[in-house]
Protein backbone atom coordinates (compact mmCIF):
# COMPACT_ATOMS: atom_id res chain seq x y z
CA UNK A 1 0.00 0.00 0.00
CA UNK A 2 1.30 3.46 -1.23
CA UNK A 3 0.34 6.68 0.75
CA UNK A 4 0.00 10.31 -1.40
CA UNK A 5 -1.58 13.59 -0.51
CA UNK A 6 -3.31 16.08 -2.35
CA UNK A 7 -3.09 19.70 -2.33
CA UNK A 8 -6.46 21.52 -3.26
CA UNK A 9 -5.64 24.23 -5.57
CA UNK A 10 -8.85 25.99 -4.51
CA UNK A 11 -8.68 25.65 -1.14
CA UNK A 12 -8.44 28.27 1.52
CA UNK A 13 -4.51 28.05 1.61
CA UNK A 14 -3.44 27.81 -1.61
CA UNK A 15 -0.42 29.60 -1.98
CA UNK A 16 2.65 28.53 -3.12
CA UNK A 17 4.69 29.31 -0.16
CA UNK A 18 2.17 26.87 1.46
CA UNK A 19 2.22 24.18 -1.09
CA UNK A 20 5.56 24.36 -1.02
CA UNK A 21 5.84 23.83 2.67
CA UNK A 22 3.14 20.63 2.36
CA UNK A 23 5.66 19.24 -0.18
CA UNK A 24 8.35 19.51 1.41
CA UNK A 25 7.54 18.09 4.27
CA UNK A 26 5.51 15.24 2.56
CA UNK A 27 8.58 13.90 0.98
CA UNK A 28 10.74 14.42 4.23
CA UNK A 29 7.70 12.07 6.33
CA UNK A 30 8.43 9.64 3.26
CA UNK A 31 4.73 9.64 1.80
CA UNK A 32 5.13 8.48 -1.59
CA UNK A 33 3.36 10.70 -3.92
CA UNK A 34 1.90 14.03 -3.59
CA UNK A 35 -0.96 15.53 -5.87
CA UNK A 36 -2.62 18.59 -7.36
CA UNK A 37 -6.21 19.32 -7.98
CA UNK A 38 -7.38 20.69 -11.20
CA UNK A 39 -9.84 24.15 -10.76
CA UNK A 40 -10.32 27.54 -11.54
CA UNK A 41 -12.65 27.95 -8.46
CA UNK A 42 -14.09 25.66 -5.32
CA UNK A 43 -16.51 23.17 -5.82
CA UNK A 44 -18.45 25.62 -3.44
CA UNK A 45 -17.74 29.02 -5.21
CA UNK A 46 -14.39 29.89 -3.61
CA UNK A 47 -12.87 31.89 -6.33
CA UNK A 48 -9.21 32.16 -5.19
CA UNK A 49 -7.37 28.88 -7.03
CA UNK A 50 -4.04 28.21 -8.38
CA UNK A 51 -3.07 26.67 -11.91
CA UNK A 52 -2.29 22.81 -11.42
CA UNK A 53 0.04 22.44 -14.09
CA UNK A 54 2.34 25.51 -12.81
CA UNK A 55 2.15 24.28 -9.21
CA UNK A 56 3.48 20.93 -10.49
CA UNK A 57 5.60 22.31 -12.78
CA UNK A 58 7.46 24.52 -9.80
CA UNK A 59 7.54 21.44 -7.47
CA UNK A 60 8.97 19.31 -10.18
CA UNK A 61 12.15 21.32 -9.73
CA UNK A 62 11.98 21.76 -5.67
CA UNK A 63 11.16 18.30 -4.76
CA UNK A 64 13.60 15.30 -5.52
CA UNK A 65 11.76 11.85 -5.06
CA UNK A 66 8.36 11.95 -4.31
CA UNK A 67 5.84 11.05 -7.27
CA UNK A 68 4.14 14.18 -8.61
CA UNK A 69 0.38 13.75 -9.58
CA UNK A 70 -3.15 15.53 -10.97
CA UNK A 71 -6.13 14.48 -8.77
CA UNK A 72 -7.72 14.92 -11.73
CA UNK A 73 -7.07 17.07 -14.54
CA UNK A 74 -10.20 18.31 -15.82
CA UNK A 75 -10.19 16.97 -19.84
CA UNK A 76 -11.61 20.22 -20.89
CA UNK A 77 -9.21 22.47 -19.82
CA UNK A 78 -6.40 21.73 -22.60
CA UNK A 79 -5.91 20.13 -25.67
CA UNK A 80 -4.97 16.96 -25.59
CA UNK A 81 -1.62 18.06 -28.04
CA UNK A 82 -1.03 20.90 -25.15
CA UNK A 83 -1.58 18.36 -22.51
CA UNK A 84 0.87 15.30 -23.87
CA UNK A 85 3.71 18.10 -24.09
CA UNK A 86 2.87 19.75 -20.99
CA UNK A 87 3.23 16.29 -19.21
CA UNK A 88 6.48 15.28 -21.49
CA UNK A 89 8.01 18.18 -20.39
CA UNK A 90 7.29 17.81 -16.48
CA UNK A 91 7.93 13.75 -16.52
CA UNK A 92 11.57 15.38 -18.02
CA UNK A 93 12.24 17.81 -15.58
CA UNK A 94 11.21 15.27 -12.18
CA UNK A 95 13.47 12.69 -14.01
CA UNK A 96 10.17 10.07 -14.05
CA UNK A 97 8.10 11.32 -11.13
CA UNK A 98 4.90 11.94 -12.76
CA UNK A 99 1.28 10.12 -12.40
CA UNK A 100 -0.87 11.93 -15.01
CA UNK A 101 -4.64 11.79 -13.41
CA UNK A 102 -7.68 12.98 -15.45
CA UNK A 103 -11.05 12.53 -15.36
CA UNK A 104 -14.40 14.31 -18.12
CA UNK A 105 -15.04 16.71 -15.78
CA UNK A 106 -18.21 17.50 -13.41
CA UNK A 107 -18.04 21.37 -12.16
CA UNK A 108 -20.69 22.85 -14.35
CA UNK A 109 -20.57 26.61 -12.88
CA UNK A 110 -16.92 26.40 -13.16
CA UNK A 111 -16.84 25.55 -17.09
CA UNK A 112 -20.28 28.15 -17.62
CA UNK A 113 -18.13 31.32 -15.35
CA UNK A 114 -14.79 30.59 -17.38
CA UNK A 115 -16.31 30.12 -20.56
CA UNK A 116 -15.16 26.45 -21.17
CA UNK A 117 -17.99 23.87 -23.17
CA UNK A 118 -19.97 21.91 -21.08
CA UNK A 119 -21.91 19.30 -22.71
CA UNK A 120 -23.67 16.23 -21.88
CA UNK A 121 -22.04 13.62 -19.60
CA UNK A 122 -21.80 11.25 -22.61
CA UNK A 123 -20.32 13.74 -24.90
CA UNK A 124 -17.98 14.44 -22.43
CA UNK A 125 -16.54 10.94 -22.05
CA UNK A 126 -16.12 10.51 -25.50
CA UNK A 127 -14.18 13.63 -25.85
CA UNK A 128 -11.97 12.10 -22.84
CA UNK A 129 -11.67 8.96 -24.54
CA UNK A 130 -10.53 10.74 -27.51
CA UNK A 131 -7.93 12.58 -25.57
CA UNK A 132 -6.39 10.38 -23.50
CA UNK A 133 -6.06 8.33 -26.91
CA UNK A 134 -3.98 11.09 -28.44
CA UNK A 135 -1.76 11.87 -25.52
CA UNK A 136 -0.75 8.06 -25.40
CA UNK A 137 0.02 8.06 -28.93
CA UNK A 138 1.82 11.22 -28.87
CA UNK A 139 4.16 9.79 -25.88
CA UNK A 140 5.12 6.63 -27.46
CA UNK A 141 4.83 7.60 -31.71
CA UNK A 142 6.10 9.31 -33.95
CA UNK A 143 3.53 11.59 -37.00
CA UNK A 144 0.55 11.08 -35.10
CA UNK A 145 -2.41 11.39 -37.54
CA UNK A 146 -6.16 11.26 -35.73
CA UNK A 147 -9.33 12.31 -37.36
CA UNK A 148 -11.83 12.15 -34.09
CA UNK A 149 -15.38 13.54 -33.69
CA UNK A 150 -13.32 16.15 -31.29
CA UNK A 151 -10.12 16.17 -32.01
CA UNK A 152 -7.46 16.08 -35.18
CA UNK A 153 -4.30 16.05 -35.80
CA UNK A 154 -1.70 15.78 -39.09
CA UNK A 155 1.28 14.28 -38.66
CA UNK A 156 2.02 15.11 -34.89
CA UNK A 157 5.40 14.31 -33.47
CA UNK A 158 6.08 15.14 -29.83
CA UNK A 159 9.41 15.54 -28.53
CA UNK A 160 11.08 15.25 -26.14
CA UNK A 161 9.23 11.87 -25.20
CA UNK A 162 8.69 11.42 -21.62
CA UNK A 163 11.04 10.19 -19.47
CA UNK A 164 9.79 7.47 -18.29
CA UNK A 165 9.07 4.65 -20.69
CA UNK A 166 6.85 3.65 -21.87
CA UNK A 167 5.09 6.73 -21.00
CA UNK A 168 4.07 8.00 -17.25
CA UNK A 169 0.63 5.77 -15.52
CA UNK A 170 -2.22 7.01 -16.37
CA UNK A 171 -5.09 7.47 -14.30
CA UNK A 172 -8.82 7.99 -14.90
CA UNK A 173 -10.56 9.69 -12.08
CA UNK A 174 -14.79 8.96 -11.39
CA UNK A 175 -16.59 6.15 -10.39
CA UNK A 176 -19.97 6.36 -13.04
CA UNK A 177 -19.96 3.12 -15.45
CA UNK A 178 -18.68 5.23 -18.31
CA UNK A 179 -15.74 6.17 -16.38
CA UNK A 180 -14.85 2.58 -15.86
CA UNK A 181 -15.01 1.47 -19.52
CA UNK A 182 -12.49 4.55 -19.87
CA UNK A 183 -10.13 3.11 -17.40
CA UNK A 184 -10.56 -0.45 -19.24
CA UNK A 185 -9.72 0.73 -22.35
CA UNK A 186 -6.82 3.53 -21.75
CA UNK A 187 -6.07 3.51 -17.85
CA UNK A 188 -3.25 2.55 -16.02
CA UNK A 189 -4.89 3.11 -12.67
CA UNK A 190 -8.37 3.97 -11.40
CA UNK A 191 -9.31 6.72 -8.88
CA UNK A 192 -12.67 6.13 -7.52
CA UNK A 193 -13.75 9.46 -5.60
CA UNK A 194 -14.56 8.49 -1.94
CA UNK A 195 -15.71 4.59 -2.70
CA UNK A 196 -16.63 2.24 -0.08
CA UNK A 197 -14.42 -0.54 0.04
CA UNK A 198 -17.73 -2.36 -1.56
CA UNK A 199 -17.30 -0.13 -4.65
CA UNK A 200 -13.77 -0.46 -5.08
CA UNK A 201 -14.34 -4.47 -5.41
CA UNK A 202 -16.89 -4.55 -7.53
CA UNK A 203 -15.88 -1.61 -9.66
CA UNK A 204 -12.36 -3.30 -10.09
CA UNK A 205 -14.20 -6.52 -11.25
CA UNK A 206 -15.99 -4.86 -14.06
CA UNK A 207 -12.84 -3.09 -15.01
CA UNK A 208 -11.04 -6.23 -15.04
CA UNK A 209 -13.07 -7.91 -17.16
CA UNK A 210 -13.34 -5.11 -19.76
CA UNK A 211 -9.88 -5.25 -20.11
CA UNK A 212 -10.21 -8.43 -21.15
CA UNK A 213 -12.41 -7.07 -24.01
CA UNK A 214 -9.84 -5.05 -25.49
CA UNK A 215 -6.93 -7.56 -24.90
CA UNK A 216 -5.49 -5.47 -22.02
CA UNK A 217 -3.68 -7.44 -19.25
CA UNK A 218 -5.71 -7.68 -16.08
CA UNK A 219 -3.09 -7.66 -13.59
CA UNK A 220 -1.52 -4.48 -14.67
CA UNK A 221 -4.26 -2.13 -13.41
CA UNK A 222 -3.60 -0.19 -9.88
CA UNK A 223 -6.53 1.37 -8.18
CA UNK A 224 -6.68 4.19 -5.58
CA UNK A 225 -8.84 5.01 -2.97
CA UNK A 226 -9.35 8.76 -3.72
CA UNK A 227 -10.57 11.73 -1.51
CA UNK A 228 -8.94 15.22 -1.75
CA UNK A 229 -9.69 17.35 1.61
CA UNK A 230 -10.95 14.55 3.46
CA UNK A 231 -8.67 12.94 5.75
CA UNK A 232 -8.88 13.56 9.36
CA UNK A 233 -6.76 11.89 12.08
CA UNK A 234 -6.22 12.70 15.50
CA UNK A 235 -4.82 10.93 18.75
CA UNK A 236 -8.32 9.98 20.13
CA UNK A 237 -11.66 9.54 19.10
CA UNK A 238 -13.24 13.36 21.17
CA UNK A 239 -10.52 15.25 19.03
CA UNK A 240 -11.37 13.35 16.18
CA UNK A 241 -15.06 14.56 16.21
CA UNK A 242 -14.02 17.91 17.56
CA UNK A 243 -11.82 18.58 14.16
CA UNK A 244 -14.26 16.52 11.78
CA UNK A 245 -17.64 18.33 12.83
CA UNK A 246 -17.45 21.08 10.07
CA UNK A 247 -16.18 18.26 7.12
CA UNK A 248 -19.15 15.83 8.32
CA UNK A 249 -21.71 18.61 8.60
CA UNK A 250 -20.61 19.55 4.94
CA UNK A 251 -21.15 15.89 3.78
CA UNK A 252 -24.14 15.47 5.47
CA UNK A 253 -23.56 12.16 6.76
CA UNK A 254 -23.15 11.02 10.34
CA UNK A 255 -19.75 10.62 11.16
CA UNK A 256 -20.10 6.49 11.21
CA UNK A 257 -21.62 6.62 7.15
CA UNK A 258 -19.11 9.14 6.14
CA UNK A 259 -16.61 7.54 2.83
CA UNK A 260 -14.11 9.74 4.19
CA UNK A 261 -11.04 8.60 6.01
CA UNK A 262 -11.74 10.01 9.30
CA UNK A 263 -10.28 8.25 12.98
CA UNK A 264 -7.71 7.76 15.27
CA UNK A 265 -4.62 6.02 13.73
CA UNK A 266 -5.74 2.60 14.76
CA UNK A 267 -9.36 3.75 12.51
CA UNK A 268 -7.52 4.50 9.71
CA UNK A 269 -5.46 1.58 9.52
CA UNK A 270 -8.69 -0.45 9.96
CA UNK A 271 -10.44 1.31 7.31
CA UNK A 272 -7.67 1.72 5.06
CA UNK A 273 -7.34 -2.19 5.51
CA UNK A 274 -10.84 -2.97 4.09
CA UNK A 275 -9.77 -0.72 1.03
CA UNK A 276 -6.38 -2.85 0.65
CA UNK A 277 -8.73 -5.99 1.08
CA UNK A 278 -10.71 -4.71 -1.88
CA UNK A 279 -7.90 -4.32 -4.54
CA UNK A 280 -6.72 -0.75 -3.70
CA UNK A 281 -3.09 -0.17 -4.10
CA UNK A 282 -2.83 3.24 -2.97
CA UNK A 283 -4.23 6.01 -0.77
CA UNK A 284 -4.72 9.61 -2.35
CA UNK A 285 -6.51 12.10 0.14
CA UNK A 286 -5.55 15.35 1.04
CA UNK A 287 -5.68 16.43 4.78
CA UNK A 288 -8.26 18.32 6.19
CA UNK A 289 -6.37 20.16 8.39
CA UNK A 290 -3.96 21.80 5.70
CA UNK A 291 -2.09 24.16 6.40
CA UNK A 292 -1.57 22.43 9.57
CA UNK A 293 0.98 19.82 9.26
CA UNK A 294 -0.11 17.71 12.37
CA UNK A 295 -2.51 15.52 10.89
CA UNK A 296 -0.05 14.76 7.54
CA UNK A 297 3.05 13.70 10.87
CA UNK A 298 0.39 11.68 12.92
CA UNK A 299 -0.43 9.95 9.91
CA UNK A 300 3.12 9.07 8.76
CA UNK A 301 4.21 8.80 11.97
CA UNK A 302 1.70 6.46 13.22
CA UNK A 303 -0.26 4.78 10.02
CA UNK A 304 1.85 4.38 7.44
CA UNK A 305 4.87 2.06 9.11
CA UNK A 306 1.97 -0.61 9.61
CA UNK A 307 1.99 -0.63 5.79
CA UNK A 308 5.56 -0.54 5.26
CA UNK A 309 6.84 -3.84 3.29
CA UNK A 310 8.51 -5.48 6.17
CA UNK A 311 4.68 -5.92 7.42
CA UNK A 312 2.17 -6.96 4.37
Amino acid sequence: MQFGTVLHVSATYANWDTFLTIAKEAERLGYDSIWVSDHFISPRGHPHSLESWTVLSALASSTHKIRLGTYVLCNQFRHPSLLAKMASTVDNISKGRLELGIGAGWLKDEHVAFGFGWDKHSARIERLKEAVGIVRRLWTENHVSYQGKYFRLNGATLEPKPFQKPHPPIWIGGNSTAIKGVVAEFGDGWIPVLPTPEQIAKGLAEIKDKMKQFGRSPESLQVAYGGSGCLVIAENEELVRKLAKPLVHSMGKSLEKQTCLIGTPEQCIQKIEKYQRAGAHKIVAGFYDFPSLDGMRLFAREVIPHFSVHKR
